[in-house]
């Protein structure tokens, strides 16, 4: 089925990465639309203490999972890609070892809670209630791996939405009889049940698995994902660590504006990871000729990450202002230059992505830890430094170096395999980026709309890119069968 899948012609294939990028891009659209909607109705039925609870519990159930993850949705990925394995054995394992890990931090978290007699804020009850909703949650994400493989995102993408719509309908009805804080967690619990139900038939039906316990297949996950889990555990730490010194150092009202960038942030994120989890099986198949065969195909995604993360940042450093009112709200208007520096922040992000999915497939992984590493420490001391002077124009300034650092280091760990051609593509890229945000800034002051300035330029300067030979040339091994 792999070989049916990836040996297909250019153009079939292009159009299938297409079609199932697109696929889970307005899946996280679409949920995280609906996840704005759920947000206000539990703000406003639990209120400040109560949603700090609510908040407290799902944060420690993100830590607590993440110490224990072994890195299992790339390994998963990679492995079930070659061609000389039995996907059947791997994804079954793989399920069962999820399942077990996660259920094993969820009660060491309640025991440590337990000792603690409710000091961080979070009571067991409710990690237990939210935790069975996680555990769920790491088995759906882990079977994203089936529909990468498989290209067919558009299962993957129904079954997220499907959760997120569960969860705003318990959500309101809970809300309707005024339930607290429990409640609510295991409206959101059943949510995540959902989605993982529908991802565990859509994915059975892609192929099929039974639920496995072979040690040995056990060990080798945990061995090669060690790296990966390092790498998740600081890529968590830098993800979160401005939240962290802004609590610490800033009033509460100052943290709440700094939300709403954030979370634009994140989906911005999350994008270049859904590409390379896509792009991870056709650097599997490349690596299996020799290393090097990896980069043409390398260098053609960066090539895309890159340009269109430069078009994002230039149409979110044009319309911040208009776009963060949009998203939350006129209260938050002081948001828009921290939204400016952080769209920056997520161009560096998209490099990074690419590379680790990049390494994953060479069996590199340890050496990407490294950049992870350097990366980390340079944003916990840049936050130190400029958030208890700049408070959220520092924490943004302190994640786009973070950013920066690591996405530096990364390149230069795989170095070997990056071409002196995307060097014409990443100028192509600038030089468009530069020209979207001054006829954005000229619609802007012809009184033209933001929207409709951004929907007119950004698709013209895109195709104007794409007509440069060069860069096409750079792109075309994207697709290639």
């Amino acid at each position: 089925m792999l070989m049916r899948t990836l040996h297909t012609t250019p153009r079939s294939l292009w159009f299938a990465i297409l079609h199932n990028f697109g696929s889970a891009i307005g899946a996280k659209v679409a949920g995280l639309l609906i996840g704005i909607v759920t947000y206000g109705v539990l703000a406003r039925t639990l209120g400040t203490e109560g949603l700090g609870r609510y908040r407290t519990v799902l944060t420690l159930l993100l830590f607590a999972g993440v110490m224990l993850d072994f890195g299992l949705y790339s390994i998963t990925l990679r492995d079930i890609s070659q061609p000389d394995t039995d996907p059947h054995r791997i994804l079954g394992n793989a399920v069962a070892l999820r399942i077990a890990a996660t259920t094993c931090a969820i009660v060491v978290l309640a025991m440590v809670l337990c000792v603690l007699d409710g000091a961080v804020g979070a009571s067991v009850s409710g990690v237990i209630i939210a935790g069975v909703g996680w555990i769920a949650l790491q088995v759906s994400e882990l079977l994203r791996a089936v529909f990468q493989l498989r290209l067919a995102q558009p299962r993957g993408a129904l079954a997220e939405v499907a959760g997120a719509i569960a969860t705003l309908v318990l959500v309101v009805t809970i809300a309707s009889l005024h339930g607290g804080t429990n409640s609510m967690l295991a409206a959101t619990a059943a949510g995540f049940c959902c989605t993982a139900i529908v991802s565990w038939r859509f994915a059975s039906g892609l192929l099929q698995f039974k639920l496995r316990c072979d040690w040995p297949v056990w060990r080798g996950f945990i061995v090669a994902g060690l790296p990966i889990a390092g790498s998740l555990i600081l890529q968590t730490v830098q993800l979160r660590v401005d939240v962290l010194f802004l609590a610490l150092t800033r009033a509460p009202a100052e943290l709440g504006l700094y939300d709403a960038p954030l979370k634009l942030y994140e989906l911005l994120f999350a994008v270049p990871y859904l590409f390379g989890g896509l792009m991870l099986p056709l650097y599997v198949r490349d690596a299996g000729t020799r290393a090097d065969s990896v980069a043409p195909r390398l260098n053609a995604a960066l090539g895309v990450s890159f340009i269109f993360s430069m078009l994002t940042f230039a149409a979110l450093v044009s319309c911040a202002g208009p776009i963060v009112v949009m998203f939350a709200g006129p209260g938050f208007s002081g948001s828009a230059d921290p939204l400016r520096i952080l769209a920056a922040s997520a161009v560096f992000v998209g490099i990074t992505g690419t590379l680790r999915f990049a390494a994953v497939a060479t069996h590199q992984q340890a050496r990407i830890l490294r950049a992870d590493i350097i990366g980390v420490c340079a944003a916990v001391v840049a936050h130190a430094i400029l958030i208890p002077r700049y408070g959220i124009v520092g924490a943004a300034f302190g994640k786009l170096c973070g950013d920066v650092v690591t996405s530096v280091s990364a390149g230069i760990i795989m170095r070997r395999l990056l071409s002196r051609t995307i060097v014409l593509t990443v100028i192509v890229a600038v030089a468009a980026a530069a020209c979207l945000i001054a006829a954005v800034g000229f619609a802007l002051d012809a009184a033209v709309p933001w929207f409709i300035a951004v929907g007119v330029c950004a698709p013209i300067l895109l195709g104007g890119v794409l007509l440069v030979p060069r860069v096409r040339q750079t792109l075309a091994p994207l697709g290639a069968a």
